[in-house]
């Protein structure tokens, strides 16, 4: 294919474009030709002393240090841009790693869920805009999973893929290259997160750290497993005094403040087959699932969700980056036939 004079000044002369996985735990970009530039948590700090929003420094040697009296914010909330300001500050400095000696300000390629509205959506535009992209094209992120794992999306045989991510469960039927269905639910994995940190708050008065949460529900996963007598030790902040305190919990009572948030995911896998079309609906039943997200981790989560569907479910190799492996493919794609040009 002739490049146009344009296109080729545009090649030597702009940052490279960028596929970008904006999640509520995590935030991963991909440079077209520079390859995956972060992978890093989705938060900001806020300055006590001046209100102002200001990224965090992941890159450091060691661990960031906040400035004194700063506090954490993430901008997403549920799987989409909550805080666009705060989403900026995020994504100018991850942008700028891209920079080379290009005049042109880069393109991006984003992913989001579903079932995100309109004002959602132009939160997550505004935001890359602000922080220096030229154009931004969206993406559906059940799409980038199924690509980012290997799936035939172009086969005319209708195929489920159920993303499980930190803030949003997001389903859909993929056939020939479209969704065909879709649904999602705003309970994912940091809703496990935040019923574990409650019970151990109520029960203990303590508040553990949200990496302690994630330590212990990797360790219990779903409770369908038979869990160890002895009782886990877990590190928190007292709630009255501050003071570091480690408790002990017993994996049942963690399991059962778990299971209404495991229903939610559950039942929304189940009400989207149910609603599916008698044809659509074979042809998934014969397929099966793809398990994608930070939920593939959870341990008897795919034979829960087997045992509720009667379906085959299939956890992905690597998950965790199913939607930026999926958006960097997409992407290259998107440079050669100049997806911006279209919106």
């Amino acid at each position: 294919m002739q490049l146009s004079f344009g296109t080729r000044l545009r090649k030597i002369l702009a940052h490279p474009d960028i596929a970008l996985d904006l999640g509520t735990a995590n935030t991963r970009l991909y440079a077209h030709g520079c390859g995956l530039l972060a992978d890093e948590p989705s938060v900001v700090q806020v300055r006590r002393e001046t209100g102002s929003v200001e990224a965090v420094d992941f890159t450091a040697t060691h661990m960031p240090l906040l400035e004194r009296g700063a506090r954490l914010l993430s901008p997403l909330r549920a799987g989409v841009v909550a805080d666009v300001d705060a989403a900026t500050a995020l994504l100018k400095p991850l942008l700028k790693r891209a920079r080379r000696f290009g005049l042109f300000r880069p393109r991006v390629l984003a992913c989001a869920p579903t079932d995100a509205c309109e004002a959602e959506r132009n939160a997550l535009t505004e935001a890359a805009r602000r922080a220096g992209a030229a154009a931004v094209v969206l993406v559906p992120e059940p799409l980038a999973a199924a690509i980012g794992i290997g799936m035939d999306v172009s086969s005319e045989h209708a195929q489920m893929l159920v993303d499980i991510g930190d803030g949003v469960t997001d389903i859909a039927v993929i056939r020939a290259g479209e969704l065909v269905a879709t649904a999602a639910a705003r309970t994912a994995c940091s809703d496990l997160i935040q019923v574990v940190a409650k019970l151990i708050a109520e029960q203990e008065g303590v508040n553990i750290y949200s990496r302690e949460a994630q330590r212990l529900i990797k360790q219990i996963g779903t409770g369908r497993q038979a869990l160890p007598a002895t009782p886990f030790v877990i590190a928190g902040a007292d709630c009255d005094s501050r003071l570091l305190r480690r408790v002990y919990v017993q994996g049942e009572s963690v399991a059962a403040a778990m299971q209404p948030v495991l229903a939610v995911i559950v039942n929304a896998v189940t009400q989207s087959l149910r609603d599916l079309p008698d044809e659509l609906a074979c042809e998934v039943i014969e397929s099966g699932i793809h398990l994608t997200g930070g939920g593939a981790h959870l341990t008897g989560l795919a034979e829960l969700l087997a045992a509720e569907t009667s379906l085959e479910v299939r956890p992905a190799r690597n998950p965790m980056h199913a939607v930026i492996n999926g958006a960097r493919q997409m992407l290259a794609v998107g440079v050669q036939t100049n997806i911006w040009s279209m919106n």
